[in-house]
């Protein structure tokens, strides 16, 4: 029994060995193996270029209409970013010296709405297109002076918003467009996994890389958009504020006009009232 159980481990140990020589063996000539220089090293995996060219020519054609489109709607926001910014200066809206001449005309007892109309003839901005539409309605009461010039505000307020639009139309539609990019990529990406298997990694490059440039592409064209859109806009709303504050000192100006108009037509009124008390007293004698 005791013999048996020395052969069982004699023949144990053995195969033991057996099983850890090539291990060793293989080790050891890994170790002894000279490390390639590294300068084979580079040459044999260049460095990728990572570039933002690369990235798009690696999305393929159908990565190329994405990014097309975006770069369209890149060059629309770019172009209304500037255009904007050039004509939403103060000079454009609500001039300085257009302001101190209201106020100059304004301070005076004597002034009238034809020196308010002179002073809006040499301005085509907003404000003086606001003021024109209080003036056509100049002798009429106060509340139809006001309704005219807050239409006039409204219409002008709408016009320059509407040139801010294409800013947020395309920081809404920029990120669909890189949405519906990663959802095509994800489809080219699961095609190729369907059909090549899961073990062919470079094959399902081509559809991550579109998936993921064509959403990084929409949002950097979003982000911008939408910030100068609401940069834009709260610009014109303190133009509009400050145009509120000018005009509402033109008011003394329009209430004077409406006192001379009521008293011009109250004079006649009372004419014929004291001509019919005078018939009447004809009457009364005879």
């Amino acid at each position: 029994m005791s013999s048996w159980n020395s052969r069982v481990l004699t023949a144990s140990t053995f195969l033991l060995l057996a099983g850890l020589l090539p291990l060793l063996s293989a080790d050891e000539v890994a170790d002894a193996a000279p490390a390639p220089p590294v300068a084979e090293v580079a040459e044999e995996s260049p460095p990728a270029d990572d570039s933002i060219l690369s990235l798009m020519l690696a999305t393929g054609l159908t990565g190329l209409l994405f990014m097309g489109a975006l770069g369209l709607f890149s060059l629309v926001s770019v172009t209304v970013a500037i255009e904007r910014l050039v004509n939403t200066r103060r000079v454009c809206i609500v001039p300085a010296d257009l302001v101190s001449e209201l106020k100059r005309v304004v301070d005076s007892d004597r002034s009238t709405p034809a020196d308010l109309q002179t002073v809006c003839d040499r301005h085509e901005v907003p404000i003086a297109t606001i003021l024109n539409a209080g003036l056509q309605r100049a002798g009429r009461p106060l509340p139809e002076v006001e309704k005219a010039m807050e239409d006039a505000a409204v219409r002008e307020m709408g016009a320059l918003r509407s040139r801010v639009r294409p800013l947020t139309v395309a920081g809404s539609v920029a990120p669909l467009i890189g949405l519906l990019g990663t959802v095509v990529g994800m489809i080219i990406a699961f095609k190729t996994a369907s059909q090549a298997g899961l073990g062919k990694g470079e094959m399902l490059a081509q559809g991550i890389y579109m998936a993921l440039v064509t959403t990084a592409a929409g949002l950097s064209i979003a982000i911008p958009s939408l910030l100068c859109a609401a940069f834009f806009n709260g610009k014109i709303e303190q133009f509009f504020r400050e145009i509120d504050v000018a005009l509402m000192s033109t008011f003394p100006c329009f209430a004077r006009v409406e006192k001379r108009v009521v008293s011009a037509s109250q004079a006649p009124e009372e004419d014929d009232k004291a001509s019919a008390r005078t018939q009447d007293s004809l009457v009364d004698v005879s």
